[in-house]
């Protein structure tokens, strides 16, 4: 058992926007709630990338994606006067961001109809980049199709780029069962898009 550290909610004269770095992300939350408001952006920095993938990929468009993942750091801002520092940050993120996105998504679905009737036109496009933005389109789209527990798991998987452990300590989950859900996902997008 290792011995736990102690946090200082104090600015130390490295917490400049460099010093923030070597924070872990528990440090960063107590920082920010005791009103260090570069550690919150240095959360924020940190995480922002992935989580605009994985909203991008769960939701299909990228305007709700940074939507979702700016209602998301606002929710977590709020939530910093009763943050426990647990080591489990990113878990927290996950959880907050699916269920932003989830919210999203099913109030977005005469919209998305809508979107997916409409033909794109393509302009001055070389005909290598239409082929990747229709595999990009195709995946989305099947990734859509899944259920919510397997697109989840997808999605923090190959989005989050989270380990088996740190996607089945977000959903709560049983690592096997991660694994075993991903390898269902996996075989239904495969029968998606070969029927394409």
């Amino acid at each position: 058992m290792q011995p736990s550290r102690r946090l200082s909610l104090l600015p130390s004269p490295a917490t400049g926007p460099g010093g923030l770095e070597g924070h872990d992300d528990d440090e960063l939350m107590l920082l920010a709630r005791g009103g260090v408001e570069a550690a919150f952006v240095t959360l924020i920095r940190r995480h922002q990338a992935r989580a605009l993938r994985v909203a991008g990929r769960y939701l299909g468009r990228d305007s709700w994606a940074a939507d979702v993942v700016q209602d998301t750091f606002v929710e977590i801002l709020r939530a910093l006067p009763r943050y426990q520092a647990h080591g489990k940050f990113s878990a927290f993120l996950y959880r907050v961001l699916l269920n932003r996105c989830h919210m999203t998504w099913r109030t977005s679905r005469a919209e998305r109809r809508a979107l997916e009737t409409v033909s794109q036109q393509l302009t001055d496009v070389d005909e290598g980049e239409v082929l990747r933005r229709e595999r990009r389109r195709d995946l989305t789209v099947a990734i859509g199709q899944l259920s919510e527990k397997l697109r989840v798991v997808v999605l923090l998987r190959y989005s989050a780029e989270l380990s088996y452990e740190e996607i089945a300590e977000t959903l709560d989950i049983p690592v096997g069962t991660v694994k075993r859900r991903l390898f269902d996902a996996m075989t239904k997008l495969h029968d998606l898009l070969e029927g394409q």
